[in-house]
């Protein structure tokens, strides 16, 4: 069985390892001249995400690991939720380097045309090249050509097919300082939210050194500029990374083709992360393949986490029509929870936090003052 994999990110690369394990002999397409670059993520994952795929990364790919994180906002005095050692922050370009070992990955291979032949696809390259696939994987990003293929031909023969993509615009500095940063801990990522952006800006300590610090929002360098400016934090920017954050939920098979990571929308939507669902999502769809049953693969990563998926993407709608009055009466009550937070928060799994608040019957009366008409769609 020919299975080709578009894209060797970290999800790509692990789906293929899987799958090597399994007896598969699967090829990866890259784009790029090299595995790891560029990186168009922030480098946050949960401990237990790291846990997963320690067999396959080094402990080279680990920066720091995070203690928790610090909450500021226009609306509230600063506060933190200390959960010990609820991420790492890691190197991402090693991160995909030794997810991509001994992979038979083809780079500079741009796929730039897709067809059906029989029972096979033709992957064919800008380089003139043709790949044939039994199995085709779409890795391939925010961007994925692979699903663009694929729900153009889904929508063919599928009514009602909901295939709306949002998209959010992502950019991160990697600052290595003149002086020490004093104002935050080199264990707690540091939050920033504003009224004016739909998700918050984020200082991430590499080390007393050196800081990564991003925000997702539309004019994001203007914002970066001003904010790193107003926070006094002096020192060299040694790299920038940008990248778009696909929302939506979608379908992610058709006819021996499969979606997998950004390319499938496996976003956490209050975050913007990607890696875990995408992980998870390689897992089940390697199993899927082993089993003969491709076809289920849609259904069971749903199953697995498409709820939650779904309770994101309307807790994001919700927040970004709030005003900020209402914004702030939010945060005040963040803050007024905060322990009962640090007690159940998920780093992966943010609904299961909404879950354990709307049993406290406190929590549930002060959110129920505050969300109002929303109070139902969330309890669903």
């Amino acid at each position: 069985m020919k299975i080709i994999i578009v894209g060797a990110g970290p999800v790509g690369c692990y789906t293929a390892q899987l799958l090597t394990r399994m007896g598969y002999k699967p090829i990866v397409l890259e784009e790029h001249s090299s595995v790891g670059k560029p990186v168009q993520c922030a480098g946050i994952v949960s401990s237990k995400l790291f846990s997963k795929t320690k067999s396959l990364i080094s402990e080279e790919a680990i920066i720091n690991r995070i203690n928790g994180f610090s909450i500021s906002s226009p609306w509230v005095e600063e506060f933190s939720i200390n959960i010990p050692g609820i991420a790492c922050i890691i190197n991402r370009e090693k991160f995909d380097i030794n997810m991509g070992k001994d992979l038979d990955i083809r780079l500079d291979k741009r796929v730039s045309y897709i067809e059906k032949e029989k029972k096979q696809y033709c992957v064919k390259t800008v380089q003139g090249e043709t790949f044939k696939a039994d199995i085709l994987i779409g890795a391939d990003g925010p961007d994925s050509i692979v699903r663009n293929y694929m729900l153009e031909n889904y929508s063919k023969n599928k009514s009602n097919i909901n295939s709306k993509i949002n998209y959010y615009f992502g950019m991160q500095y990697q600052i290595q300082l003149y002086e020490d940063y004093s104002n935050i801990s080199d264990d707690l990522i540091q939050v920033f939210f504003d009224s004016n952006i739909p998700f918050f800006l984020w200082i991430i300590p590499e080390s007393k050194e050196k800081l990564r610090v991003g925000v997702v929002a539309e004019n994001a360098k203007n914002i970066l500029d001003g904010f790193i400016k107003s926070k006094n934090i002096k020192g060299e920017i040694i790299d920038v990374i940008a990248g778009k954050i696909p929302m939506g939920f979608i379908p992610t098979y058709y006819n021996n083709i499969a979606l997998v990571g950004d390319a499938a929308c496996q976003i956490k939507p209050l975050t913007g992360g990607g890696l875990s669902y995408g992980i998870q999502s390689a897992s089940l769809l390697a199993d899927c393949i082993e089993e003969g049953h491709l076809s289920k693969y849609d259904q069971r990563w749903k199953r697995k986490f498409g709820k939650e998926i779904r309770f994101g993407l309307k807790a994001r709608n919700i927040y970004e029509n709030l005003d900020s009055k209402q914004r702030g009466k939010i945060f005040s009550l963040f803050k007024k929870n905060s322990h009962f937070i640090e007690q159940v928060v998920d780093f992966d799994n943010h609904s299961i936090l909404f879950k354990e608040a709307f049993k406290n019957p406190q929590l549930l009366f002060d959110a129920g003052k505050l969300l109002g008409f929303y109070m139902e769609d969330m309890l669903k």
